[in-house]
């Protein structure tokens, strides 16, 4: 007994019983056997306690208060954190209705009252060991059960019902067994019952109600006296008849089956609960007929327990026939009766489960085939569309989606054929530009128009086309829409196929078309997952169309579809190796139209736009097929055009083109322009050998020649004096960063929420003792090019850090500081390590730090650079995008950049309020950065009403002259010590 204690560990079992006697005895039952109990004195205490901590085990009482154990069982099982909870109800099982409550409920067992101990802990032991088996074995059976002529539907666990047939079994052989020990005594106790006992043998034998009331009339029939019978059942508050023995025709009539005599009344006013008349039967006079001298008439109830099952009528002709042994006997006749039709009842019922468990673990497995079968089928479909999804990810050709797609199709998802044709959207034709699995020419011999009425037409594509949903044949031979093409599908094995619309926004782009080998295999579920898949294909098609385009603007010019300055620097490389290798020149033109922004000015960037498309017409007539032509910027192209003799055959180019330009008016939104231009040259080899040089030389000769005046200018050795000048003024930067005259100015950076400094940009001042500050212009240029720009920029940043900490270390809010970045200096191989040196390790020193880089700067080496700005991160310096918008930067790149802040060009706050063009890009930038989780700066703002609507279309912070330039750094002291809103 020790050992089980332990076992049970303390397992918790909540007892639902109104009887505290009851729940008492089977509280202290329980507890000797290790488990920890709870009671409850109805089931509504019950299912409050349960759901406040879950049981292991519950077992009820039937018959309670408030809420009954039935009530309480089917609460348990209808709520999510209870139903595995197995339930056993206890009860007297007097009725088989009390089985299909159970069932209808969700009860796990019955246990009969009284019930032995021993019994009962054996089913607990049961319930409690099989029920984590259950939880992964649950399925769902549904029975149907006729009982008292009225139909049930009970829904329940496989493993509950099997339950419950075990546990109303074992009762069934538990009252037969009763039964038999109560037949032995009352044999024992009274020799002259013998005939009773035969009776009950006989009674033992019969499996079915009507066996019974044929048995327990013959046997009756035997007794001495007794000629003639019948049987009555009680049903629905009314008697049938159920058997007959013997009776003359004059005693066959309804009123005589019925019984309504004084015997029957007395018996239904319960004066008969023992048989101890003798009556002379009324009945029996009066009978219509020859009754063949039958005149003596008892009525003897069949009884179970304290329900009444029916009547069993007997009848005979001597007057003493019913005397009180003989109805002492019939008494007893009638409760072995009463217990055989009970048992036979139980028998019947057990039948009719068998078979209808059997009918149902039949069709279960028909339908466990079935659902096999569309399992094994749903598995391809979602290979499929894992394949398909996995080549969308690293394909960067619609080709070589399309090729793959029908290639997965076939082989993961086992389709016969898989073909993708794309529509052309003028003519309305549908063209195969992809397909594998059997084909065997079936596409050649089909007209694939998107016109549903064009003879011999495959009429499916069309409706795909057409209606822009997907279209399913799920029987080739008999579906009249596969009609023409039927013979040439079935030849080739097709028997079912879906159409699938490819799609770019709302028109539609293309098809897909899967074959099956099978009919009917297209169901809802099926195309659930294939509509999915086409989503799919469709939205990778919409992706490559969008990579496409971001990569074309990253190389060419919107307005003009030229190459842009990168393309262009590119080529021009290319060029130089071609005339090394081939000792061959070229030249290098830069051109700038005069006054062409007084054209935007005045007709609008529509018109300017115009007439740039329009130059580059002309130009590209102009030009031979190997020289290249670009557009820089808004007034600004350049041009590479080789040459023979570069001193004459250049000048001829130069005339043809600016002649071009200026003699012929280009005619804009209905009005003549007459432009012209200037133009600088440099040639290869003369004025340098790497296109960083040629293209250096070719401006300089550009800005000489706008100086002057001149239509034209080449790189010249008259350049001498202005190299002399950035020579002096290159060694003046060299003694100012000896000398330390480079100081830094700060620019605020407001937060709009709240109006306070949130940051601050370092701007390069250079302090000349002799002229005072010089403009940044005049000489960061120069930095960069003779690469001073390197010491200073990290002076820049170390000056910027060492600013912060003394306000720091002055009780002031220090807020992060940004210093741009030159690209000379992220160029360099050293720039995370320089960086490293600035923070020294330094936590709180990287945390002040800010690094601004220019968006085109940024995209020059994507790669390398995300590579660095991720390790600068790391040590936790943060990194801005300065100049957004101003670039063609690959939004697929963007997305990947490790910066916290986009700053918004100030080109584009400048007109935000007066041009809705800028005003779009600026709430789309800030759209962008937000959903990248990056904060929006916006540069260059100088008005309340710019301030106003950045604060409308949420941008983070502001910067500007509204609030401040750049001023020194006790400026910015100032700025923290007085903390204001610098909103107002």
């Amino acid at each position: 007994m020790k050992s089980r204690k332990n076992n049970n560990n303390g397992i918790e079992i909540l007892i639902a019983e109104d009887s505290p006697t009851q729940a008492e005895k089977l509280q202290y039952l329980l507890e000797e056997h290790g488990y920890a109990v709870v009671t409850a004195a109805n089931g509504k205490q019950a299912l409050a306690a349960a759901r406040r901590r879950r049981p292991a085990l519950i077992v009820s009482d039937v018959m309670m208060p408030e809420m009954d154990g039935f009530a309480l069982c089917g609460e348990i099982k209808r709520d999510d954190q209870l139903q595995d909870v197995p339930v056993m109800l206890l009860t007297t099982l007097s009725d088989v209705r009390d089985i299909m409550k159970g069932l209808e409920c969700g009860a796990d067992n019955f246990i009969r009252k009284p019930y032995e101990e021993r019994y009962l802990l054996a089913r607990v032991d049961y319930l409690l060991m099989n029920n984590e088996l259950r939880k992964s074995q649950k399925m769902q059976v549904g029975v149907e059960i006729y009982l008292g002529g009225q139909k049930h539907f009970i829904t329940a666990e496989r493993q509950q019902i099997v339950d419950l047939l075990i546990s109303v079994y074992e009762e069934a052989v538990h009252i037969s067994e009763e039964l038999k020990v109560r037949q032995r005594e009352l044999a024992d106790s009274n020799s002259a019952l013998t005939g009773l006992y035969h009776v009950a043998e006989g009674l033992n034998r019969a499996v079915s109600e009507r066996e019974v009331c044929d048995k327990a009339l013959e046997h009756a029939m035997e007794l001495p006296g007794v000629q003639a019978g019948w049987i009555a059942l009680w049903e629905d508050d009314a008697f049938r008849t159920a058997a007959v023995r013997n009776l003359p025709p004059a005693l066959l009539g309804e009123d005589a089956m019925e019984g309504l005599c004084e015997c029957r009344r007395r018996f239904l006013a319960g004066e008969l609960g023992h048989v101890t008349n003798i009556l002379e039967c009324e009945w029996l006079k009066h009978a219509a007929g020859n009754t063949h001298g039958l005149r003596y008439h008892a009525s003897v109830p069949l009884w179970s327990g304290d329900c009444m099952l029916g009547i069993m009528n007997l009848v005979g002709a001597d007057q003493g026939l019913f005397k009180d042994d003989e109805l002492d006997t019939l008494y007893g006749v009638g409760h072995q009766v009463g217990i055989a039709l009970e048992r036979a009842r139980l028998h019947e019922r057990l039948e009719q489960l068998v078979a209808e468990r059997t009918a149902a673990l039949t069709a279960e497995i028909a339908e466990r085939k079935r659902a096999q079968a569309r399992i094994v089928r749903l598995n391809r479909i979602y290979s499929v569309l894992s394949g398909i999804n996995t080549t969308i990810v690293r394909v960067r050709e619609p080709q070589e989606l399309f090729d793959e797609a029908c290639r997965i199709a076939v082989e993961h998802g086992k389709f016969t054929f898989a073909w993708v044709g794309t529509l052309d959207a003028g003519t309305q034709q549908v063209t195969p530009v992809a397909r594998a699995g059997r084909d065997d020419g079936y596409l050649s011999r089909i007209n694939l128009s998107a016109a549903e009425d064009t003879p011999g037409n495959c009429t499916l594509t069309a409706r795909a086309v057409t209606r822009r949903q997907p279209v399913i044949c799920n029987d080739i031979a008999t579906d009249t829409a596969m009609q023409s093409l039927r013979a040439e599908a079935l030849k080739r094995g097709y028997r079912s196929v879906a159409v699938f619309p490819l799609m770019l926004g709302d028109r539609p782009v293309g098809v897909f078309l899967l074959y099956a080998p099978e009919a009917d295999v297209f169901d809802e579920e099926e195309m659930r997952l294939l509509v999915e898949m086409a989503g799919d294909i469709s939205f990778a098609l919409d992706h490559l169309e969008k990579e496409a385009r971001l990569n074309y603007l990253a190389y060419f010019d919107a307005v003009t579809g030229l190459p842009n300055r990168t393309l262009f620097l590119d080529r021009v490389a290319q060029k130089i190796n071609v005339a090394r290798r081939d000792r061959k020149v070229f030249s290098v033109i830069m051109l700038d139209l005069n006054r062409f922004s007084s054209i935007n000015e005045t007709l609008g960037r529509q018109a300017g736009d115009d007439l740039l498309r329009l130059l580059t017409q002309r130009l590209q007539g102009i030009l031979g097929e190997t020289d290249i032509l670009a557009h820089f910027s808004a007034d600004y192209f350049g041009i590479v055009t080789h040459h023979d003799d570069e001193s004459v055959n250049i000048v001829h180019v130069l005339e043809s083109i600016l002649s071009a330009i200026r003699n012929q008016p280009f005619l804009v939104s209905g009005q003549e322009l007459r432009v012209s231009a200037r133009a600088g040259i440099s040639s290869y080899p003369v004025d340098g050998q790497d296109i960083e040089t040629l293209f250096h030389n070719a401006e300089s000769a550009l800005k000489k020649a706008k100086l002057s005046g001149d239509k034209y200018l080449f790189y010249t050795p008259a350049f001498n004096a202005l190299v002399a000048e950035k020579l002096s003024l290159e060694n003046k930067l060299r003694r100012a960063l000896e000398q330390e005259q480079l100081v830094l100015h700060y620019q605020p950076k407001v937060d709009l929420a709240s109006g306070q400094i949130s940051g601050l940009e370092a701007l390069l001042r250079w302090n000349d003792p002799e002229t005072g500050l010089v403009p940044p212009l005049k000489f960061i240029p120069l930095l960069e090019e003779t690469g001073m720009i390197l010491e200073a920029g990290q002076w820049a940043l170390e000056k910027a850090v060492s600013d912060s900490l003394v306000w720091q270390t002055q009780g002031l809010r220090s807020p992060r500081v940004a210093v741009n970045v030159s690209p000379i200096q992220l160029q360099q191989k050293d720039f995370v390590s320089m960086i490293e040196r600035v923070v020294k390790g330094d936590g709180d020193v990287a945390g002040r730090l800010e690094l601004e880089i220019t968006e085109s700067l940024v995209m020059q080496d994507i790669v390398a650079n995300i590579q660095k700005l991720q390790m600068i991160q790391e040590m936790g310096v943060e990194v801005a995008i300065d100049d957004f918008g101003t670039g063609y930067s690959s939004l697929s790149y963007i997305a990947k950049l490790p910066v916290s802040t986009l700053k918004i060009d100030r080109a584009f706050i400048m007109n935000m309020t007066s041009n809705s063009d800028d005003l779009s890009i600026v709430s789309t930038i800030i759209s962008l950065a937000h959903s990248l989780n990056m904060r929006v700066v916006a540069e260059g703002v100088e008005t309340g009403e710019q301030a106003r609507l950045l604060r409308l279309l949420k941008c983070d912070e502001i910067q500007g002259f509204l609030f401040s330039p750049a001023v020194p750094a006790e400026q910015i002291e100032r700025f923290l010590r007085e903390r204001k809103s610098l909103l107002g």
